[in-house]
């Protein structure tokens, strides 16, 4: 299937990278996302689509596991955002839902809205078995270690 190229007006695309080299790993915090190769800072990490979490549904969601692990989908908007339940959220399908928080991250999110996707860009350069951590930008519902 061909896509229309990137000026159409008939579709917004961004278009898919290689990933990283990545590993879940599974620890006394739970999940998370550690480097396998060394990452350089600036690098596109991935690029994920992601699925759109209707306002109307965010109740229900939002009360599942499926929660913890949601972004919001609307310019101009927060992770501190996600606890008014108003506005779409979005699933990630990809490594950035387990990406753990640090005031300190190694990586930033870029979410691309209208495309459905989500970047993971280094901020530093992140070394082989480094945990990719992000900054959730919200008050968080647990003591970060």
């Amino acid at each position: 299937m061909a896509l229309p190229p990137e000026s159409s007006s008939a579709a917004i695309t961004v278009a898919s990278a290689g990933s990283m080299p990545l590993r879940v790993i599974t620890g006394d915090s739970g999940r998370g996302v550690v480097a396998i190769e060394p990452i350089s800072s600036g690098t596109l990490i991935e690029r994920a689509p992601a699925v759109i979490v209707p306002e109307e549904d965010r109740a229900a969601v939002d009360a599942s596991s499926v929660g913890m692990h949601i972004f919001m989908w609307e310019h101009g908007t927060t992770g501190e955002d996600l606890y008014s339940q108003r506005g779409r959220a979005a699933v990630v399908l990809g490594f950035a839902s387990l990406i753990n928080h640090s005031a300190d991250p190694n990586c930033r999110h870029v979410r691309h809205i209208e495309a459905l996707a989500l970047d993971t860009i280094a901020l530093r350069d992140i070394s082989p078995g480094e945990e990719l951590t992000f900054d959730y930008g919200m008050t968080l519902w647990f003591t970060p270690r």
